[in-house]
């Protein structure tokens, strides 16, 4: 009997370096049954050239490989106009520099969801982040996680917390239950991510199996399109903006969430970017939007007085820099015990 078919969407922005991995990774799948889209950003290197030259390659071991070209719109849009690609029961989404660390990877996350009740419609598993130069093992995201165990995980992805990780490849999702679990399509926008979208209206409607395991390899690139494009006050603002905005948004698209709590939900995330945008403010020493912000506050702690007077008497960047010299000469005492 054939398996059920697993659609990997993929979107790329001059990854012609990298992307290699990710595609002899599938390539060496135990899984036989897999369709890939590659949704190539704009790039202005050769990523297309390296793509088209795999589909041969997929086509030999029984697979598909689709390029699709869009106009440089970012990832969010690269999925969204993936998504009406996808045939599969099942939808990865991994990042193009980063790669299944195991043959058996799509294998294992299929068999787990085939066999889990009807409540579960989403499987992760563990990773390991690789230095990009040495492909070393310099961590692991799951490792830190506070329950990693079938669960429901909804707001731990809506607050980012209990060491909840949004690598995409490390997901895979049953695509029916993603498309009744919210009004499609997903929202997107040119600075905006991939993930919230995809993750959250799942994890209210369902729960998550994790696999103890590690499947997959995140590569911890400086120069990543998600790491390397904000930089200074200004960017990091519209950074913050785009992600509060993208959450927001997501939860308005929903399907099956009580009117009440949804406005409880989206008043928390508004709190929690506040805190986001006044922390820096402070960190940048910019007054005026410190001071903003620190007056919508209901209810201030000792913490927040003390950034308050740091503020007012311009110490706040001073601070900021003894504190992050502190904590790099922390990590190197610690460095150097452990070595």
């Amino acid at each position: 009997m054939e398996k059920p078919l697993v659609s990997l969407l993929t979107p790329c922005y001059n990854t012609a370096k990298y992307i290699h991995r990710l595609l002899d990774s599938v390539l060496n799948q135990t899984y036989s049954n897999i369709e890939m889209f590659v949704i190539d950003d704009g790039s202005t290197d050769n990523s297309a050239e390296v793509i088209k030259g795999y589909i041969n390659k997929f086509q030999n071991k029984g697979f598909s490989l689709t390029y699709v070209h869009q106009e440089n719109s970012g990832q969010s849009v690269a999925i969204k106009n993936g998504l009406a690609y996808i045939n599969g029961k099942y939808l990865a989404w991994p990042d193009s520099d980063d790669f299944y660390a195991a043959d058996n990877a799509i294998e294992k996350m299929v068999d787990e969801l085939e066999k889990s009740s009807e409540e579960f419609a989403m499987v992760r598993t563990m990773q390991q982040i690789l230095d990009e130069n040495t492909l070393q093992i310099k961590g692991y995201n799951g490792n830190n996680v506070k329950h990693f165990e079938d669960k429901t995980l909804f707001e731990d992805c809506l607050f980012a917390k209990n060491g909840y990780f949004f690598v995409p490849g490390s997901y895979m999702a049953d695509v029916q239950a993603l498309k009744s679990s919210f009004v499609w399509p997903i929202y997107a926008e040119k600075n905006a991510g991939q993930n919230w979208q995809l993750m959250l209206p799942i994890l209210w409607n369902y729960k998550c199996i994790s696999i103890n395991e590690v499947l997959y390899s995140v590569l911890c690139r400086k120069s990543s399109h998600s790491r390397g494009q904000y930089k200074g006050y200004e960017q990091t603002v519209v950074k913050i903006t785009t992600y509060r905005n993208t959450i927001i948004e997501t939860l308005n698209k929903i399907n099956n969430m009580n009117a009440d709590l949804l406005e409880n939900y989206k008043a928390a995330i508004y709190k929690k970017y506040d805190g986001e945008f006044r922390n820096l403010a402070f960190q940048y020493g910019k007054r005026k939007d410190f001071y903003t912000l620190y007056e919508k506050q209901d209810q201030k702690t000792k913490k927040d007085k003390f950034m308050f007077i740091l503020v007012k008497f311009r110490l706040s960047i001073l601070y900021c820099q003894i504190d992050r010299l502190y904590f790099a000469i922390k990590r190197r005492i610690l460095k150097l015990f452990q070595s």
